[in-house]
């Protein structure tokens, strides 16, 4: 008898027992074999917050760093690879037999990066030369072990899958890509056409929901993890970011939330953030925790601790702050953030001077009756170099306190003052003999509407001025199973 008792406590415990997993996300390793230095990938890597050159040295610090926090379970969400190479997936499945092999469990999930891609190419000298990429098949084959071999449950309609990593404890890895409708020429197609933003199929939907109640049925505990976000991380995300947030998110979220799924780990838009959305009756919730690319400063890494007695995963983030090659990884990568501005500001303004460039001689004429003087951009690169004199410290700023995450302890006002300045100086130089009337019309009409959307992204809110606002700290969270 005392026997059997000890053998049911030993069981509730095993149930219940406390884990630990790791979260990682986008390490877009680019295998070295696949390099040859040159100007081709120097022109490749000139202008990127990602340090592509460095993959494979940070995938073999992050692989040294796991093993030595030995969690039971590891996931990586998404974009594995740099563009899809062939090579750089058995690279990475080198790092995950590495894991493997220290008694770690890694899962993955394909990224838009990870099949089918057209630009998989090796950077040869001064020349890039296109080598193969991988099927969903093979992408399945590659990483039999990490979420698609033996004891998973796969959806039928997609490199879905779910599994019992932890006992008590289910992940469901959903797959939210469209690279199927990509297009290779490699492949005989006409064009290379290439889809990065994020869908997920309703056969795979009610798939994954299925799984969810039938895990929930007995008694278990659900975690979901996906690439593109599932709830937007600042408001508007859905319009302005198309391609990083699936289609018909709200609607999903949702019903996920109804299954019993109330927390998902993603990736996508590299940046270091959770979000939390809300029911319509404010009594259930689903909170979304994207991890930024672990290439990009400031190169972070989840730490999870898995409570399936209590429902409840402890999160903590964690940085990368060296590697051997380059004991300044993090003021490096922080560096390339700023170095990064110009491109991201050349991307805003081309956006901007294709619904607007059309109709610069209709305001020239507007703003010099009277016989003002105007001084507005002729060329979308003029645009851009206007933005750039008066707002890329700003928007500097601006993009380290994002990727950072919980932006909220930053100087906030001060980052909307100097926009404000900027947007000022802008108006002095383009229109000095309306620059007066033109300001207050901006503060009147155009600052009202800009500053929600502004303070969404800066102080770190969601539904800003709904009764579903929320702010979730970024950086180290409790969350529900």
């Amino acid at each position: 008898m005392v026997l059997l008792s000890s053998w049911l406590a030993m069981g509730c415990m095993a149930r219940t027992a406390i884990s630990q997993m790791v979260v990682i996300s986008d390490p877009h390793l680019l295998s070295p074999e696949l390099v040859t230095p040159g100007s081709a990938i120097a022109n490749a890597d000139a202008g990127e917050s990602k340090m592509m050159t460095m993959s494979d040295y940070i995938m073999a610090a992050l692989t040294d760093s796991i093993i030595n926090l030995k969690p039971q379970v590891v996931l990586i969400t998404g974009d594995l690879t740099h563009n899809g190479e062939r090579a750089s997936h058995e690279r990475m499945a080198h790092y995950l037999n590495r894991m493997a092999a220290h008694g770690i469990h890694p899962l993955v999930i394909p990224g838009n990066h990870d099949c089918n891609n057209p630009y998989s190419m090796r950077f040869d000298g001064d020349k890039t030369l296109p080598v193969p990429t991988i099927t969903r098949e093979e992408f399945a084959s590659i990483y039999h072990n990490y979420g698609y071999g033996n004891g998973v449950v796969r959806d039928q309609a997609s490199l879905s899958y779910c599994c019992e990593p932890i006992k008590g404890v289910v992940i469901i890895g959903i797959d939210s890509n469209m690279d199927a409708s990509n297009t290779l020429v490699s492949r005989g197609d006409s064009v290379n056409a290439y889809h990065n933003g994020g869908l997920i199929k309703p056969e795979t939907l009610q798939w994954v929901i299925d799984q969810a109640d039938k895990a929930r049925r007995k008694g278990k505990n659900v975690i979901a993890m996906m690439h593109h976000h599932l709830v937007p991380h600042f408001d508007h995300e859905e319009r302005l970011l198309t391609n990083y947030i699936v289609q018909n998110h709200h609607e999903i979220a949702l019903q996920l939330m109804q299954a019993g799924i109330h927390t998902v780990f993603t990736g996508h838009l590299h940046v270091t953030d959770a979000t939390t959305l809300y029911n319509n009756e404010h009594t259930d919730s689903i909170i979304e925790i994207a991890t930024g690319s672990a290439i990009c400063y400031p190169f972070a890494l989840r730490t999870v601790t898995v409570d399936p007695r209590h429902h409840q995963l402890t999160v903590a983030t964690r940085w990368l702050n060296a590697t051997p090659e380059c004991p300044t990884l993090r003021e490096t990568g922080r560096q390339r953030i700023i170095n990064a501005t110009p491109g991201m500001a050349t991307m805003l303004t081309n956006k901007a001077w294709n619904k607007v460039g059309n109709r610069m001689g209709q305001l020239k004429k507007m703003l010099e009756v009277g016989g003002g003087k105007t001084n507005l951009p002729e060329t979308p690169q003029q645009a851009t170099q206007l933005v750039l004199r008066h707002l890329n410290e700003v928007l500097s700023r601006a993009m380290i306190a994002v990727v950072e995450g919980n932006e909220q302890e930053k100087d906030v006002d001060e980052l909307m003052n100097m926009g404000k300045e900027g947007v000022r100086a802008i108006i002095d130089e383009t229109a000095p003999d309306q620059a007066d009337a033109l300001w207050e019309f901006f503060l009147a009409d155009v600052y009202p509407k800009l500053e929600p959307l502004v303070r969404s992204i800066l102080q770190d809110l969601n539904g800003v001025g709904t009764r579903g606002e929320s702010r979730t700290d970024d950086l180290q969270l409790k969350a529900r199973m």
